[in-house]
């Protein structure tokens, strides 16, 4: 068996077995290299990491987490007989799962989450197949899978995206176009696979590892079918789940040490060499951890809450995101009026340059002359840059020197500031939450969140059309008033800041095993007892506001507030 060992800065050294190093020698696979992992770097200088690296660290892990399972069910806690199957499936199956732990990223859109939005941009409203139905049309053509896996993805998968229409959640863009790609080029990776002592990857188990998609078990199966569905579902959910997974366990760890933030240390190889499998009340297989690996787990969910409260939501990172956001839609809405595409809209532009096309080694040809191939960052600032001088908003992203700052800079100080006497913060916040819903409903990729004359002209004469439009109305006049008095400039950002990152590890779903196959725990279950963080849960929708000039944050609370306790009826 061939080896390659590479030196990565988080994990030491990680030895990639031949088949895996060939993938990841491979065009669509190198892109990645250009594609950055996180923005932070405007915050963390030093966080200059990418998705590629993530990508092989997260196979790593996947090596990790599968032989401390495989150990573990070798354990007296299971009867022979369960031995038996649970090694068997394993063995059936570990190519499959460290192929999706390499390739859950490989169809990162540039800049990581900043641009995943815009695959597929409007699709339906186009008349063009979105990427859920894309998808499935590729998982009914693809010739290696028989029918009854290709309609059993379906259906379950079908179930999955119609409740995540209802819950807001479900499978991420990323992990769509991910799943696209991988597809595509399925073919050439399988023929990697030739050497005896590797098994065939399995598309449908990679597929549904790198969505999250788990297996339907029915009352009516047999107990080989169950075993057998239950297992591949515990692998699934050891890549990707609401619990701790191997993805989240290396970009929490990477994230962390590449941009120097001091967080919590994690003992990851003694909690992956805990990892078991439990059956729970409900019959379903779980991935469980040892009572031994309590406390690093407890390291996991404070990392994973700090890291989402102190970075991703720091008001620079996300003033950062803002941006380039904006830079990225106005640069390429320049390529397109200066290239003059008569036969199709700014939308249908965007859908043809963010497709699964793009991404692959070949060139996409969207006409005109420009073309794009394994689009990445570089790409994008190629084109950011060649209106800086023309577009204000774009010179703003590259010219630190000229960006707005945020007023407070935590939401502990914005509690601070205006004292914190119970429901205080959710009056201001209230006073500001229909602005942000206007500003979030007439949103588009070009955009801004700007709070300055013309937004206030725009406001004045249609306010009574628009809903909660007076108090609007009023709520600007104040900042107005403001600026006026202390000499301010009237040119305020306002974004929210709703973290999404909490409920991506579900303490009720993360399983505790002490004895055998059936004692175990949530860890909900066993933290019951102990005071209860309610950081992640704001009773309001927090925002942060950004000024270009220097602004008192205790002398602005102070005046909004006392506005809202004057409030009364205006006639406009």
């Amino acid at each position: 068996m061939k080896t390659k060992i590479i030196k990565d800065a988080v994990h030491g050294y990680i030895q990639v077995e031949e088949p895996y190093w060939k993938i990841i020698d491979t065009a669509e696979f190198q892109r990645l290299k250009w594609v950055e992992q996180t923005s932070f770097r405007v915050l963390y200088p030093s966080a200059r990491h990418d998705r590629f690296i993530h990508s092989i660290g997260t196979y790593h892990l996947g090596q990790k987490a599968f032989e401390g399972f495989y150990n573990n069910c070798l354990s007296n806690d299971v009867t022979q007989t369960s031995l038996k199957k649970y090694q068997l499936i394993l063995q059936q199956n570990k190519e499959s799962f460290l192929l999706a732990c390499l390739l859950h990223d490989i169809g990162h859109a540039p800049f990581s989450h900043t641009c995943e939005d815009l695959f597929n941009y409007q699709a339906k409203s186009l008349g063009e197949l979105t990427l859920d139905e894309e998808l499935i049309a590729q998982i009914l053509a693809n010739n290696s899978l028989d029918l009854s896996v290709k309609n059993a993805f379906k259906q379950d998968y079908t179930t999955i995206i119609t409740k995540a229409d209802k819950d807001k959640k479900g499978p991420s863009q990323h992990e769509k176009m991910s799943s696209i790609v991988i597809i595509k080029n399925f073919e050439t990776f399988t023929k990697i696979f030739t050497d005896s002592t590797y098994k065939k990857p399995n598309l449908d188990l990679i597929i549904r590892s790198i969505l999250g998609c788990c297996y339907t078990v029915n009352p009516a199966d047999s107990t080989d079918i169950k075993t057998e569905r239950g297992i591949k579902n515990c692998l699934i959910r050891l890549l990707n789940s609401s619990t701790v997974d191997v993805d989240k366990l290396d970009y929490i760890t990477r994230d962390t040490l590449m941009s120097g933030y001091e967080n919590v240390v994690l003992d990851i190889d003694r909690l992956l060499s805990s990892l078991s499998v439990i059956v729970d009340k409900d019959n379903v297989y779980r991935p469980a951890f040892k009572k031994v690996a309590l406390s690093v787990i407890d390291n996991v969910i404070n990392a994973k809450n700090a890291q989402a409260k102190w970075i991703v939501n720091h008001p620079v990172v996300l003033y950062e995101y803002y941006l380039l956001r904006k830079a990225v839609g106005i640069s390429l809405k320049s390529i397109f009026t200066q290239k003059k595409y008569a036969h199709i809209t700014f939308d249908a532009f965007l859908n043809k340059v963010f497709s699964s096309k793009s991404l692959s080694v070949k060139q996409n040809d969207i006409g005109k002359g420009l073309s794009f191939s394994l689009l990445s960052d570089i790409d994008l600032l190629f084109y950011m840059k060649n209106v800086i001088n023309n577009e204000p908003d774009v010179a703003e992203y590259f010219k630190r020197d000229e960006r707005k700052s945020p007023i407070w800079k935590s939401h502990e100080e914005y509690v601070h500031w205006l004292g914190t006497q119970k429901g205080v913060a959710c009056e201001v916040a209230g006073a500001f939450k229909p602005l942000i819903n206007h500003l979030n409903e007439m949103e588009d990729l070009c955009s801004t969140k700007k709070i300055d004359k013309k937004l206030y002209d725009e406001i004045k004469l249609t306010h009574p059309s628009i809903k909660d439009g007076f108090e609007i109305l009023q709520l600007l006049d104040e900042l107005q008033e403001f600026c006026n008095k202390h000499h301010k400039t009237f040119d305020f950002v306002l974004l929210p800041a709703e973290n999404k990152f909490y409920a991506k590890i579900d303490k009720e779903k993360t399983f505790i095993r002490f004895k055998g196959e059936k004692d175990y725990n949530t860890y909900d279950e066993l933290r019951k007892e102990e005071p209860q963080d309610n950081d992640n849960t704001y009773p309001y929708k927090f925002f942060y506001l950004y000024s270009k000039d220097k602004v008192d944050t205790k002398t602005f609370l102070e005046f909004i507030l006392n506005k809202v306790h004057q409030r009364t009826t205006v006639n406009y």
